[in-house]
């Protein structure tokens, strides 16, 4: 039968195999199920698309601009808002503060922002992954949607904090004083 699909038979083996492939459904049925194995192990017979037209394909499609190297985005670890702890039996309302950790090429961001919508105070840490970084002197800006933006420093333990912060989206910026690179990150939903 494989001789037969794979055209090795002679003339005669082949004129009498397919006169009783007419006669036997038993045999066909088993030869249909052998030439599709074994075609499905053949080697494909496609080609590859000219150079010129995949080099086109791909032009169409817009490249990102890649950030200027002083500047890196920070991905996050923890956000209690979204993997809130499980505190089963434990009595009252849940916390009124949300912690936020994420993380940068050169150091991870603790944030924890706390109070009423109006009025928040965000506390927050930058610690450094490798101890020769210098988180002492930070600029860390703060944005807010139509609200002037907000300044501060971090001290030699990489803590900073800022009060009356009112409701929104938080962007902020630190700049590290040794390097000059840029970090910039938000947090959603204030």
């Amino acid at each position: 039968m494989i001789d037969m699909i794979e055209q090795r038979a002679s003339k005669s083996e082949r004129e009498s195999y397919e006169q009783h492939l007419t006669d036997c459904r038993r045999c066909a049925a088993e030869y249909d199920s052998w030439w599709t194995f074994l075609s499905g192990l053949c080697p494909s017979s496609l080609t590859d698309a000219p150079t010129k037209l995949i080099n086109e394909c791909i032009a169409i499609y817009r490249k990102p601009e890649p950030l200027p190297s002083r500047f890196q985005r920070a991905s996050l670890l923890f956000d209690s808002f979204l993997q809130p702890l499980a505190v089963a039996g434990l009595r009252g309302t849940p916390a009124e503060s949300r912690q936020v950790v994420l993380h940068t090429q050169v150091f991870d961001v603790h944030v924890k922002v706390s109070g009423k919508e109006s009025d928040r105070r965000i506390m927050a840490q930058l610690l450094p992954l490798q101890p020769d970084t210098i988180v002492d002197g930070a600029q860390i800006q703060l944005h807010i949607p139509g609200c002037p933006a907000q300044v501060t420093r971090s001290n030699e333990l990489g803590q900073f904090t800022f009060s009356g912060v009112p409701n929104g989206p938080l962007s902020f910026f630190i700049e590290l004083p040794s390097s000059g690179s840029i970090i910039q990150f938000s947090v959603q939903g204030g």
